[in-house]
């Protein structure tokens, strides 16, 4: 089914963290939304805010999570390795 025209398109990103220190960054577009002390807190905190936006401004919302290589993946594909 074909999305209307008149809906505003956002994505959330998981950038990959090669770190075992470091935190885990969510972004909203180029906006940094947070960190997080792990992948699956950032994970789940993109998917709470995806229900939210859809459910209260209509938006069409992707989350996109980084992989080891680079390579960008919609969440629902990402392997459950990157839970650092």
């Amino acid at each position: 089914m074909a999305e209307p025209a008149n809906l505003q398109r956002t994505t959330l990103y998981v950038p990959f963290n090669a770190s075992t220190r470091g935190s885990w960054s969510l972004r909203r577009n180029a906006d940094m939304v947070g960190q997080y002390p792990t992948f699956d807190d950032a994970l789940r905190h993109a998917r709470a805010l995806t229900a939210a936006l859809r459910t209260q401004q209509g938006q069409v919302v992707d989350i996109k999570v980084e992989d080891e290589a680079g390579l960008w993946h919609p969440a629902d594909e990402e392997p459950a390795a990157g839970s650092s």
